[in-house]
């Protein structure tokens, strides 16, 4: 009977040494954490993104197109003028590229040299005419030497480079790289047939995207 009670002694007591080592540790938690706090706040604080909003000015129709386009012949010139306002509230990186609509034809891409103009820019809802008769200053040249029509203008500049160069916001023409809110860009166009007989039967489309990305 005395080495039973030896023995369960033992016991109890490897039991309540644990036991007393958990308790230990929840009350030294419980006094570490017992203490005065206090916070200050700057409430209601609001951020808003900007936006960078770009439009055509003018009728919206294609800049080339009809009539004044077709049974073109070596030589033949065209000139057309367009506003685009950028509205947006951040600064902007204003870029243009050109590509081929889906299944649209570009065998005459090879024969038109192109040229691409900024004008100065204008007042909001200025009247920029798309015959470049009034409303266009020009600026700066932002593709070609010179303009498509004139022969100082660089043959290889062609819509079909164009196209290949420039085709998308990332390779596109730099045509206004700080672009403050509220501006109305002005921008000419201008091709010039190639004198060259493998022109003959040939059509082309393009569509010309501004695009405005802010920095």
């Amino acid at each position: 009977m005395h080495r039973s009670t030896a023995r369960s002694r033992r016991t109890l007591l490897a039991v309540a040494v644990p036991v007393g080592l958990v308790l230990g540790g929840a009350l030294t938690w419980q006094s570490t954490h017992a203490a005065f706090s206090a916070t200050a706040q700057n409430a209601d604080n609001t951020w808003r993104s900007g936006s960078v909003v770009l439009a055509a000015g003018g009728t919206g129709g294609a800049l080339f197109s009809g009539p004044a386009d077709d049974d073109l012949q070596p030589g033949s010139t065209r000139s057309r003028c367009i506003r685009v306002d950028y509205t947006g509230d951040v600064p902007a990186d204003v870029r243009l590229y050109v590509s081929t609509p889906t299944a649209a034809p570009s065998t005459l891409d090879p024969y038109l040299v192109m040229s691409v103009e900024r004008g100065t820019d204008v007042a909001a809802g200025a009247l920029v005419d798309p015959d470049c008769s009034s409303g266009f200053t020009p600026a700066t040249l932002a593709y070609n030497t010179a303009r498509a029509d004139d022969p100082a203008a660089g043959a290889d500049r062609t819509l079909a480079d164009l196209k290949d160069l420039h085709h998308d916001f990332a390779t596109g023409l730099q045509v206004a790289p700080a672009t403050a809110p509220d501006t109305h860009l002005t921008f000419r166009v201008t091709y010039a047939v190639a004198d060259d007989d493998a022109a003959q039967r040939s059509q082309s489309r393009a569509t010309f995207t501004w695009e405005a990305h802010n920095r």
